[in-house]
């Protein structure tokens, strides 16, 4: 095979998400939304272990990401594509292995406040792109998305690196800058590059993760121009 054709890689990712989620998928994705639910409902409530659990959850999550999705999918490609697989999905697994190292290093020493009550409100307007990157409603190119109850339990969330990190990343978004700042740097990365391709090549369900690498990146810059302003008011 030779060139560079995105459509070839197109119908590969859409070969291979089918099979995922049809797979293996279909038992883990139940057991990805129900966890992470619970999880999530336990912080909100204030639950002081929950944090703890939390952070052990998505270490766990973010390897299977990076088991299957960084190295098996990469591996699945290449008998799809060829080489040209190193163009497309070459940066994943060196993407998810950042992400998974800071989430061990929190689940050791915890940095990250989700103490979501004394959060500003307006933070909290990220919310419906969370709950977008939860649901991650069914996309059919050419007809737009459809909202079927059953994507709240056998989704792409937890199975695949986009909407989980829509979730996890827009979470943080509310707490930040009072957050594990390698692990958000980490998320946000992968949000701004992966989001960006996405917003590329016109794969709509991926939008909301440009979002909010964007919104997480403009949150980044900010409190780092205040860092040195205060630096610079204190040296006066």
């Amino acid at each position: 095979m030779t060139g560079f054709s995105p459509a070839d890689f197109g119908r590969a990712f859409n070969k291979i998400q089918i099979e995922y989620q049809t797979g293996i998928g279909a038992y883990l994705a139940p057991v990805f939304h129900i966890v992470a639910f619970l999880l999530i409902c336990s912080l909100f409530i204030g639950k002081k272990k929950s944090k703890n659990y939390f952070s052990l959850w998505f270490t766990v999550n973010y390897s299977w990401i990076l088991l299957y999705v960084g190295i098996y999918m990469f591996y699945r490609f290449y008998q799809e594509i060829g080489i040209q697989s190193i163009v497309f999905w070459g940066i994943m697994p060196l993407l998810l292995t950042y992400i998974l190292l800071n989430w061990i290093r929190e689940t050791k020493n915890p940095k990250t406040n989700y103490n979501f009550t004394k959060s500003s409100k307006w933070r909290f307007l990220i919310i419906p792109l969370v709950a977008f990157g939860f649901w991650y409603p069914t996309y059919i190119y050419g007809h737009g998305f459809v909202f079927l109850p059953k994507d709240l339990l056998f989704s792409f969330f937890g199975l695949m690196p986009c909407p989980t990190t829509i979730v996890i990343l827009g979470l943080l978004s509310i707490q930040y800058p009072d957050v594990n700042k390698n692990l958000f740097n980490a998320l946000t990365l992968f949000a701004v590059w992966v989001g960006t391709l996405q917003l590329l090549i016109g794969y709509v369900p991926d939008y909301p993760l440009a979002i909010v690498g964007y919104y997480s990146l403009f949150l980044i810059v900010k409190n780092h121009f205040k860092w040195h302003r205060t630096k610079a008011r204190s040296a006066l």
